[in-house]
């Protein structure tokens, strides 16, 4: 999955742990970003996400 953003580069991390975020639907989020898996989001997501303890840069 990647989570595009024009006005910045993207960058590759895995999460640690999940996060979900967006608009919902019937109570569940738009977007999750599932444990284990690798994400390619813009540079500012990936360096909170790795700030939270949730995602590592790969």
């Amino acid at each position: 999955m990647t989570v595009s953003n024009a006005n910045e580069p993207t960058v590759s991390i895995r999460m640690t742990g999940w996060m979900g975020y967006g608009p919902t639907g019937g109570g569940a989020p738009s977007v999750v970003l599932q444990n284990g898996e690798t994400y390619g989001v813009p540079q500012s997501e990936a360096e909170w996400l790795v700030g939270a303890g949730l995602a590592v840069r790969v």
